[in-house]
């Protein structure tokens, strides 16, 4: 497995491992997709918001917020890429509505709509074996280490591929580590979403259609 598919597979672990014993899908009436009698469940818990505070070749900080059970998301991202002497800042808002990714530039106001390609197949899939394939093909392992990140206990994950964490019971991130780079959690709201507004920021952006993910990820 090369570097790109390590940190892609490190992203979408958190979703892909979440204990989730129905499937996927409950019945219910409120959050989530669908046709508003099946709640789709990408994550065991409805909402929460994090800051992170990130290190290495990529500095900086990021907010991530999720409700509706994960099928509902955004990140904002203050960072800069430093190689040497020099450092490049790099904005983002990035939107997760169901199976559709807007990445923003909040400056321009400009951004791109992909498709998720993973979408069917995490709310299909039995999410406790998937993630267990994930973990096995990174050679990802529970150390028995718990930590305090933010406030909040978390069980440290590690692998020889470089690829690691800290993540709650609940399957919430407060560290990631893929590649160098580190982002820890400095701010753990498990009773928020975040701000209405910036789960529709695309909507008074210019959107353009994206690449292609689902072809990407067959190249790597």
């Amino acid at each position: 497995m090369n570097h790109a598919a390590i940190l892609i597979t490190a992203l979408i672990l958190p979703l892909a491992a979440c204990n989730n014993s129905d499937g996927g899908q409950s019945a219910g009436s409120e959050g989530g997709a669908g046709d508003g009698s099946t709640v789709v469940k990408l994550h065991p818990l409805e909402r929460f918001c994090i800051t992170y505070k990130h290190t290495g070749t990529l500095s900086g900080t990021s907010t991530q917020c999720s409700r509706k059970w994960g099928t509902e998301s955004y990140t904002i991202e203050d960072l800069a890429i430093s190689m040497g002497s020099i450092s490049q800042p790099q904005k983002s808002h990035k939107i997760t509505i169901g199976d559709t990714i807007y990445v923003i530039d909040p400056d321009k106001m400009t951004g791109t709509r992909t498709r998720n390609p993973l979408y069917d197949q995490l709310i299909n899939a039995d999410t406790e074996q998937l993630a267990q394939s994930m973990m096995a093909a990174m050679q990802l392992k529970d150390t028995g280490e718990d930590k305090q990140i933010a406030g909040e206990s978390c069980n440290v994950l590690s692998s020889p591929m470089g690829v690691g964490g800290c993540y709650t019971d609940s399957m919430v991130a407060l560290e990631v580590n893929a590649m160098g780079l580190v982002q820890t959690a400095t701010s753990v709201d498990l009773s928020s979403f975040g701000d209405d507004a910036n789960y529709a920021l695309y909507e008074q952006a210019e959107i353009t259609e994206g690449p292609d993910i689902d072809a990407i990820m067959k190249k790597l």
